[in-house]
């Protein structure tokens, strides 16, 4: 399946030669958005609010089609000349498939392991729109602090810091940014699954809404939206059957 999405990159073909693939993308100007907070160092609160919208705009998208991304993360998501986000990297995106009606959880682990949500860590069977939600937790708060959230230097102290939601913002930002702002990170990261923000409560928080200018989509937001609910990939409703005689072929297969 192609996607097209104004806040997700475009690629124009994939070719492979033997044991190689060569990716043929829109060039992003401006890099990505580790070199970017690494380079200018802490983003600011509005420009954070336009970023984060765009990014979770894209994976409302991609979650309408019934596709999580599974590797969200700084170095994914690309800036382009006019710097707006553009995410990349599908390398370890898959189809969602529900089973009479009901989502299969993913027994994968992968991605990275600082933006893994706790669930992922665990190594249980895991709702893979939800570990994409956490992951734009830490992207915000990478783009806040200019530092991750949590020790990493061992999954077990990771998991650990994740579930006593041991993280704080530097001194000198903490006082600098909107108490709506640190209410939407406190919810994308939210270990408890059942209290851990939707995408469309992130959307229509208070904090987007501290811009009136993006609580509305502009007409291509709009357009890719109403498409993507109307795209959703028929053999996402298999019944048992089928699903059981495809089930290694759907497990291995990619997006791009």
């Amino acid at each position: 399946m192609k996607v097209k999405h104004p806040h997700i990159i475009q690629v124009f073909s994939i070719l492979q030669r033997k044991t190689k693939y060569y990716i043929f993308q829109r060039y992003a100007e401006s890099g990505d958005m580790l070199e970017y907070v690494l380079r200018s160092g802490v983003v600011p609160e509005q420009q954070a609010r336009i970023w984060q919208r765009q990014i979770t705009l894209a994976v409302q998208y991609l979650h309408e089609l019934n596709i999580a991304h599974r590797d969200l993360k700084c170095e994914n998501i690309l800036l382009t000349k006019n710097f707006n986000v553009k995410v990349a990297d599908f390398g370890f995106a898959r189809y969602i498939v529900y089973i009479d009606g009901k989502m299969q959880l993913s027994n994968t682990y992968c991605g990275s392991l600082s933006y893994a949500a706790p669930e992922v860590i665990r190594g249980k069977p895991y709702n893979m729109k939800m570990a994409d939600i956490w992951s734009l937790g830490i992207i915000l708060f990478v783009m806040i602090n200019q530092a991750m959230p949590f020790e990493d230097s061992s999954p077990k102290r990771l998991y650990s810091h994740q579930m006593s939601r041991k993280w704080r913002f530097r001194s000198k930002i903490n006082s600098t940014i909107s108490q709506q702002l640190k209410n939407v990170i406190r919810n994308l990261l939210e270990p408890n699954l059942k209290a851990r923000w939707t995408l469309d409560k992130v959307i229509h928080s208070d904090w987007i809404a501290m811009d009136p200018r993006l609580t509305k989509l502009d007409p291509m937001e709009e357009m890719c939206l109403e498409m993507a609910k109307k795209r959703k990939p028929y053999h996402l409703c298999w019944p048992v059957q089928h699903y059981q005689h495809n089930q290694q072929h759907e497990s291995e297969e990619g997006i791009l």
